[in-house]
């Protein structure tokens, strides 16, 4: 009768067996501190899976902190917990450790301004990481008293420094002494020097001459040549500093007592911030594992079920090289018989399912794609290896069948079984029925179960419907080797006679081998092959269409990136150009004030009045829309008719002959001649070089409608306030204010709106006396005035275009 064993006992003997321990080696390599390194070498699974969602989350959030190029520090921690428990019963910590539990609150308040820095964002970090703020003041206290090598400073206290300096003024007044006496006993000293010994000062004097030196002999080289000798001159002077130096002491001793017992009152936030500086140390570290392995943090579920895409075994991604990823999937209540060729990778596949239930409770990142899904398994039984033991009398399978009766006792729910060559070491035929046995009672018990094994009879039962279910490792036999590809929902084939050859067993022997066996068995291993085969044919197939819908995806986005390109260097060119418009429009616009000016103060005869019309039309035509600043339009098509005065009405589009520009008649001909307002410009044409556009000769018929905000309108266009028409001028300097309102008066002739609005505010005034000013000044501004109270008050000045 074998005694039972306890979970904790099983579950100790399967981390032993999956290295669950060299895993914790690897990440306790990237500590950076010995206690961090100590933390990880004891990492343990979260007892539930509250806790290993806390854990994850912790990891996770100092990733995110990582790749936005924010760092923890972490660095070379001393170990300060012997001196706090020391402080914690009353004794005095040495300046030494005193000197570590500050560099402890150091480090710790740093690392508080950082987690403090992100909390919102990344709160659980503050679970851990932060530490009371009041400690900072303990910390100012002990960098005040402690000098960086670890001794007490002077200015720990005025008593200490007092004492030393009493202390230091004997200490200088014997060295003199020293040198006199050295002097004067040169020729029966050793050496031209005094030294110490045992606290006391003497001189090295020779032994065959020691009685020309009165004095006390304080002890002799190792040869017995020389003795140590206190002369008797500076006897009262090494007493009275043996004095002085024991008030320093207890003066020490009083400055170490006051700072342990300050350190002793915060000793809880002391010892949390040491335990935040680890933890801090630690998650670091995993951090780092992730990044180097391509690692993520993984929150562990609340079922039983495990879902691994392209998953790869962590201590084959820590090693580095190329690792062939993996899918497995797995649940509570069913067994997953993985079979194929020896050496092929059954077993990795096993420990990587052992493994990842532990790290994603101990909140270790998995090297596994985003979407992989791992449920909460309390334990991770294991029977791995061989068991074979001289010392209890056990054979290989004897030890492997009471691993499995002690399984079984504590498989249920919520519990991963891993089985390496379930029931083997036997009859093939009995082992085969004993391990479809053993696994139809671990599903029934609700475990979930993974196990490796060559039987064919656990293959077939996999393969009817029920909680078996068949996965495979592949065989590649054009290169004779296995390709560690795991694929679920096919057995795989032992290939036992292709390793064989593989590995120089002779031909003659392999295919007498193969002579020998059933034909069933032959059958048996075609059928799987090809399946194997057609299975890597559509993943063969399927990876290429993933390769070339990926090759599409990134002609897309170059494409796309080409257009942005483009419309960028269109966006550069329109600016340019506007900006050409703009400083045009502002030199056109000084030739017509100029103009206007000459007009209204020289008397000037009918051809100069002819040709400064010339002037003016042109400079119109130059900045009109539809000119050469703008780009190609439809024109519209014209009647072929000369205007004439009787058939031009306001709003009529018509053609200047001259120019080709179209433009739309403002008033009814005077003398022969009209208005037209071309683009932004109104220009004077004789009314025979127009012709009248089909548009307006289809409509001449009807009586054309003026808009309201036309300035041409009877009377003023109603005023009416719109974001479209209104100016905001306020927090503009006044020398700013007349090219902004030039501007918007371009636009709204442009645009053909009749009405705006300028909101200058009320301030001093002086913004608003400008805006009217130069209102008033404008030829483009038919009538100003303030607005009216249920308008906007006097912080607006309306104003309507010509």
């Amino acid at each position: 009768m074998v005694a039972a064993a306890d979970i904790n006992e099983l579950e100790a003997h399967a981390k032993l067996a999956l290295e669950w321990q060299t895993l914790l080696e690897n990440l306790a390599d990237g500590a950076q501190s010995e206690p961090g390194r100590q933390r990880l070498l004891a990492l343990a699974p979260a007892e539930s899976p509250r806790e290993a969602r806390v854990r994850t989350a912790r990891v996770r959030a100092v990733l995110s902190l990582g790749e936005m190029g924010v760092e923890l520090p972490v660095g070379e921690l001393p170990d300060i917990r012997e001196a706090l428990g020391r402080v914690a019963v009353g004794a005095s910590a040495s300046s030494a450790e005193l000197l570590d539990v500050l560099k402890v609150l150091t480090r710790a308040a740093r690392l508080r301004e950082v987690v403090r820095a992100h909390s919102e964002e990344r709160p659980e970090l503050g679970l851990t990481l932060d530490s009371d703020p009041r400690l900072n003041r303990l910390a100012e206290r002990l960098e005040q008293c402690i000098d960086t090598d670890g001794s007490v400073a002077d200015r720990a206290s005025p008593g200490l420094q007092e004492a030393r300096q009493r202390a230091r003024d004997v200490r200088d007044e014997l060295k003199k002494r020293l040198g006199d006496l050295t002097q004067r006993y040169a020729d029966v000293l050793s050496g031209g020097y005094y030294t110490e010994r045992d606290g006391r000062y003497v001189l090295p004097v020779r032994a065959d001459a020691h009685y020309r030196v009165e004095g006390i002999v304080l002890g002799s080289s190792g040869s017995g040549s020389t003795l140590f000798v206190e002369p008797r001159e500076v006897t009262d002077l090494g007493n009275k500093l043996r004095v002085r130096e024991a008030a320093v002491a207890r003066e020490i001793a009083r400055v170490l007592a006051e700072l342990s017992a300050s350190v002793a009152e915060r000793l809880p936030e002391a010892r949390a911030a040491f335990e935040a500086c680890v933890e801090a140390d630690v998650v670091v570290a995993l951090s780092r594992y992730a990044v180097a392995t391509r690692a993520r943090p993984i929150d562990v579920a609340e079922d039983e079920r495990i879902e691994l895409y392209a998953a790869r075994h962590p201590l084959l991604a820590v090693a580095g090289g190329e690792v062939v990823p993996n899918d497995i999937f797995l649940r509570g209540g069913q067994a997953l018989v993985v079979s194929g060729p020896n050496a092929g990778g059954k077993t990795v596949a096993l420990k990587c399912l052992g493994l990842f239930a532990w790290m994603a409770r101990a909140g270790i990142p998995i090297p596994a794609a985003y979407e992989s899904h791992i449920g909460w398994f309390s334990h991770v039984l294991a029977d791995v290896g061989d068991e074979q033991s001289l010392v209890r009398s056990l054979s290989t399978f004897s030890a492997h069948v009471e691993n499995l009766s002690q399984i079984l006792e504590h498989a249920k729910p919520h519990v991963l079984v891993l089985l390496d060559e379930v029931a083997a070491g036997t009859d093939p035929e009995e082992g085969a029925a004993l391990a479809a046995a053993v696994l139809e009672e671990l599903t029934a018990r609700g475990a979930a179960v993974a196990v490796t094994t060559h039987y064919e009879r656990l293959k077939e039962l996999a393969a009817e419907p029920g909680n078996l279910v068949n996965a495979s490792v592949g065989f590649d036999f054009a290169s004779m080797s296995p390709t560690f590809r795991l694929t679920q929902g096919i057995p795989g084939a032992s290939s036992a006679l292709a390793v064989a050859s593989r590995h120089g067993l002779s031909e003659r022997v392999l295919a007498r081998a193969n002579a020998l066996l059933p034909s069933t068995s032959l059958d048996r291993e075609r059928i799987i092959l090809e399946l194997q085969r057609e299975r890597q044919r559509l993943a063969e197939e399927r990876q290429a269409l993933e390769t070339e819908r990926r090759d599409q995806a990134e002609r897309l986005a170059a494409l796309e990136a080409e257009r942005e390109a483009l419309h960028a260097r269109a966006r550069e060119t329109i600016e340019r150009e506007a900006q050409r418009l703009a400083n045009d429009v502002k030199e056109a616009r000084s030739e017509l004030r100029a103009v206007r000016e000459q007009l209204k103060v020289t008397a000037i005869d009918a051809a100069e009045l002819r040709s400064l019309e010339n002037i003016v039309n042109r400079v119109a035509q130059d900045v009109a829309i539809g000119g050469r600043f703008s780009r190609p339009q439809r024109q519209p098509v014209t009647s072929g008719k000369h205007a004439r005065a009787e058939d031009l009405e306001p709003g009529m589009r018509v053609r200047i002959r001259a120019s080709g520009l179209i433009g739309t008649v403002l008033d009814r001909p005077q003398r022969d001649e009209v208005h037209v307002r071309v683009g932004a410009m109104r220009v004077r044409e004789k009314v025979a070089g127009l012709e009248i556009t089909t548009e307006s000769a289809q409509t001449s018929k009807t009586k054309p409608t003026l808009k309201k905000s036309s300035s041409i309108a009877r009377g003023l266009a109603q005023a009416q306030r719109t974001t479209a028409n209104t100016l905001d001028l306020r927090g503009v300097r006044v020398e700013d204010a007349g090219n902004r309102i030039d501007a918007f008066l371009d636009r709204m002739l442009g645009e053909g709106e009749g009405v705006g609005f300028v909101l200058h505010g009320h301030g001093t005034g002086a913004l608003r006396s400008t805006v009217r000013e130069h209102l008033g000044a404008s030829s483009y501004v038919e009538q100003s005035r303030a607005a009216e109270p249920d308008e906007g008050g006097d912080a607006f000045t309306i104003f309507w275009v010509r």
